[in-house]
């Protein structure tokens, strides 16, 4: 599942979520949600975390194959 609609669901700021991830900021979240960024790997482990595995690593990769990614 998107950050983005983990968020919408579950009614969660980009400030909650900044304060749940920790060491981020509001502005960062909004980055990931727009797809503008990609989160850090301890960042993305957090927030598989905090959403109990409803937002993996593999839901940061925009509609790529594997081996696009990669690259």
């Amino acid at each position: 599942m998107e950050l983005s609609e983990y968020m919408r669901r579950n009614r969660i700021s980009p400030d909650e979520m900044a304060n749940l991830v920790e060491d981020v900021s509001a502005s960062a979240v909004r980055k990931w949600m727009y797809r503008e960024r990609v989160p850090r790997p301890e960042q993305m482990r957090r927030i598989a975390e905090v959403t109990k595995h409803a937002v993996q690593p593999n839901d940061f990769v925009f509609g790529t194959t594997a081996s696009e990614a990669a690259e």
